[in-house]
Order: structure tokens, then sequence, then C-alpha cells
């Protein structure tokens, strides 16, 4: 096994696959729900004795945390063609509860398509869930059934927009013909309206790395989101538009949240409940400190050291490695977890009941292995 070293990025905002909800009481406990997992094993405290929570299946129900600081560690492993382990770090005072679905088999998907019309020579971008699609006329997206919301925003010259169709929460459960009309009047259930342009520039590309970022946009409701606005940016010189809703189309459950990703594995996102008319977004600066090793025998184990950052303050790490055989495994490591630490070595997982050694990484192939941190301006998870 031999250890690659990759730069990091930082997010503004945490982005993994759990859920955090309020701390309710003092209660010694963790709620975890894993659903779909192979396997799932836990462990109590920093140093105490991990214990399969369920050899095969997936996992629901409270696990003690009786440590004096509350931290506790939880793994499992979600199946596939390519199975991946998952290691969450945490302390019950960060994540009292856990919630993960393992992501199945390709899910049954139906044609969402029709006509776009009212474009008066401009084009449009559709976008039905996360499924988005440009179009000068018809469109044609496959997506799983389930409840959406339905995003047209019309650009004059390409660029520019100045209309937007939306209709939230529409259920697609068969293939269905949706057709959008720019030219139809403002309604309850369908809402059309004009929009201004609003623009975006991302700060702090790196221009000697010819660095370059994709910008997405969305509209959440909930755990619905939807595209209303996809760009790239080659420099701080080439802004990206947005559509500016008027005020009254919206509720206070909806927001929108602007993520950026560059060629260099930076990033940045922010969750705003209106959309201004200029917005700029500042790149964090490369996370260059780790120094990330293999252990030489045995269990196959990696380190981290050196966790330092010139942003604050960070609010966890990512630690990701992907081998040549397929097996990759994902450790999250909360800030408060790893508390005054300055490194951390993934844990030893093969020898638990239940344990498949199909998931076992082996000696001898190469492994990528990145560490990413994660901070918050507030100091806490959205």
């Amino acid at each position: 096994m031999t250890g690659k070293r990759l730069l990091g990025l930082g997010l503004a905002t945490i982005a993994i696959a759990v859920s955090m909800s309020a701390c309710g009481g003092t209660s010694p406990t963790v709620a975890v729900a894993v659903q779909g997992a192979a396997w799932v094993a836990y462990q109590d405290g920093a140093n105490g004795a991990w214990q399969t929570l369920a050899p095969s299946g997936g996992f629901s129900g409270s696990v003690p945390s009786t440590a004096p600081d509350g931290r506790y560690s939880l793994a499992f492993v979600c199946p596939g063609q390519k199975p991946t382990v998952h290691v969450v770090h945490a302390t019950r005072q960060e994540l009292p509860s856990v919630n993960f679905t393992c992501g199945g088999a390709t899910p049954t998907t139906i044609t969402v398509s029709g006509t776009v019309s009212g474009l008066n020579g401009g084009s449009a971008l559709v976008s039905v869930g996360e499924t988005p699609t440009t179009t000068t006329g018809n469109y044609s997206l496959q997506t799983p059934p389930g409840f959406y919301d339905v995003i047209a925003v019309r650009y004059a010259g390409g660029t520019t927009p100045n209309r937007v169709w939306l209709q939230l929460n529409r259920q697609f459960s068969n293939n269905t013909t949706y057709n959008i009309d720019f030219s139809q009047n403002d309604g309850t259930l369908v809402r059309v309206f004009d929009v201004e342009g609003g623009t975006l520039t991302v700060s702090g590309l790196d221009p000697l790395a010819n660095e370059t970022a994709t910008v997405y946009i969305y509209l959440q409701s909930g755990r619905r989101r939807s595209f209303v606005g996809i760009g790239s940016a080659l420099n701080e010189l080439t802004p990206i538009a947005y559509p500016r809703f008027p005020s009254g189309v919206l509720s206070a459950a909806e927001q929108f949240r602007v993520i950026v990703d560059t060629s260099e594995q930076r990033g940045v996102a922010q969750v705003t409940s209106t959309l201004p008319s200029s917005l700029t977004l500042t790149l964090p600066p490369p996370y260059t400190a780790p120094n990330l090793s293999v252990n030489t025998s045995g269990a196959i184990q990696f380190t981290a050291q050196d966790f330092s950052y010139g942003e604050s303050p960070a609010i966890g790490y990512q630690m990701s490695a992907s081998a040549s055989s397929g097996a990759r495994y994902e450790y999250f490591i909360t800030a408060g977890w790893l508390g005054n630490a300055n490194a951390y070595t993934t844990p030893v997982l093969e020898t638990l009941a239940g344990w498949n050694s199909a998931w076992n990484l082996r000696r001898g192939e190469s492994a990528d292995v990145a560490l990413r941190v994660y901070v918050s301006p507030s100091g806490a998870t959205p």
C-alpha cells in the first residue's frame, strides 16, 4: 500500500450526508439510524472497545454515549459494486443523532419531457429537482419518481435571466409530458414572473494554476432542491448571472444555496434567503499543511499529522482513501472529537464480528488519500 498525498479543500459549510438535530437534554445516548447498510459498528468514547451493532443490514436505535467528553464513533458499510466504508467520529454535543441512507441499486427512472415556449428567441434552464437541462425548444429529463420543484429560467442572449416558471412540490409518478410557457400568466399553482439578473463573482482563484470554478445555485425547500443557475468562472473578471426572485414569491421555508467547486479541489458554500443584486464568494486558501502516511505492518492504517490551517474556525475534517482495487473509505472527524490533538490515525475494523474481508485494504496496491478541512464563519454547522 502506498499513500499519495493530495491537497484538500476548504468549505465554508459542512457537506456530509448526516443530519444534525438540536441537542435534547442530557441523556447519555446517541440516536443512530443507518438504512441500507451491510454492516454497522459503534465505539463509546475515543478509546472504548468497538462493538458490532448490526452484522448485516442497517441499524436504528439509541446507543450509549457514556464518555465524559461525549466522544463516540460510528462505522458502517454501504454495499454495492464498490462498497464504501464510512466512519464518523463526533461528540454527542455536536451530533446527537446520525441519520444516513446508503444508496442502493440504480433507482427506476421516469421521463419528464415537453416543449418550452415563450422564449422570445432566448434559451431556458429547466430543472426538475436536481436534474437540469438547457433548451431552446424541447427538453427531456430522466429522474426517479417523486415530488420535485420545477424551475425554468429564461435567458436572453444566453446569459441574462429575465423570467422564471416555478411550480413547487409537483409529483411525478410516471412518464409525464410537462409543457412550459413563459408567456403564461402568473397563477397560484404555477408562478410565472419577470426577474432581474444578479451577478456572482468568485474571488481568490489561482491564475498560476489556471484554476477554474463551477457555480451551482439551488432553490431548496426542506429536502427538495432544484437548480436556478449553473455557470463557470475562468477568472475573477468572469461574473455569473442568476435570477433574483421578487418578494412574495417564496415562503420562509425556501432558501437559496450557492456552491462553488474549483479545479484545485477548493470550494465554498453559502445559504441565503434572498439573492442580492451582486454576490462575491471568496475561496478559502489551499489546505496544504497535513502530512499523510501509512503504517508498514499489520492492518492498514492511515495517519494525518499537522492539522493547522489559516482559516478558522474549523468544524470538521474528512479523510478519503480510494484504493486501486476499488475499496473506498470515508472518515469524518469533527473538531470536538479531535480536540487539541494534532494527529489522527484510522481505526482497525477488520477484526470485528460480521466484517467482510472483501472490504479490506490490501498491501501492495496503490491508494489515493486526501484530507479536507471544513470551516464555518459562524463556528457552527448549518
